[in-house]
């Protein structure tokens, strides 16, 4: 058995793309047609925090993650954080304070070590703060996205775990077409999230 169990928000959930596809049903449709035995599974819930998934992550890593036979290989991916970024209310009022979202992501990959040494985590992405400043009753700006996206590339490397930087590409391109909602990204965006992320298991042997 060979899984990939990813974890976070909308983003991972494929919102913004009509019918929800995004870069992890590209993902299970590219990694599921190898071999009848490989699995994909999509536990991206939209508005989830890192406390949110903290929450559920043990029972939902128990009920799919079983070591049958030498050879069974899982991987975890995170793809958390734009929630815990944004502000309430007030471009002040932090979801998540930047030094509990760190305690957060070092308790994430804590208890992902417990069942897989493939740990990997997905960057957050630039937004459109025209449309997401404010975007409904919250707040979402690119210098917290950033904040946070660095916060999980030094706990990952603190922790040595594997981390994709897509903040930083995105954000010297134009890389708003690719959003649905200034959030979100549309189709065009998820298939680039996809290529990237693809490439990435591929090179570091994670997937073939």
């Amino acid at each position: 058995m060979h899984g990939i169990l990813t974890f976070g928000d909308s983003i991972v959930f494929g919102r913004g793309e009509k019918p929800g596809t995004g870069w992890v049903g590209r993902l299970k449709n590219y990694f599921e047609e190898q071999d009848f035995y490989h699995a994909v599974y999509n536990m991206g819930i939209p508005g989830d925090t890192t406390s949110d998934l903290l929450a559920r992550f043990e029972i939902e890593s128990k009920s799919r993650i079983h070591y049958f036979h030498t050879g069974d290989k899982y991987i975890i991916m995170f793809g958390i954080g734009t929630n815990d970024a944004r502000c309430i209310n007030n471009p002040e009022n932090h979801q998540t304070e930047p030094d509990k979202f760190r305690k957060n992501i070092i308790s994430l990959i804590s208890k992902a070590k417990k069942h897989t040494k493939n740990i990997v985590f997905i960057g957050l992405l630039p937004v459109d703060e025209s449309i997401t400043n404010p975007y409904e009753d919250t707040y979402f700006t690119n210098k917290l996205q950033k904040q946070y996206n660095d916060i999980i590339k030094e706990c990952c490397k603190q922790e040595n775990i594997e981390f994709i930087d897509l903040f930083d590409d995105w954000i010297n391109i134009d890389y708003k077409v690719l959003l649905d909602d200034g959030l979100h990204p549309n189709s065009e965006g998820y298939e680039k999230m996809y290529e990237q992320i693809k490439e990435f298991l591929v090179e570091k042997e994670m997937i073939e």
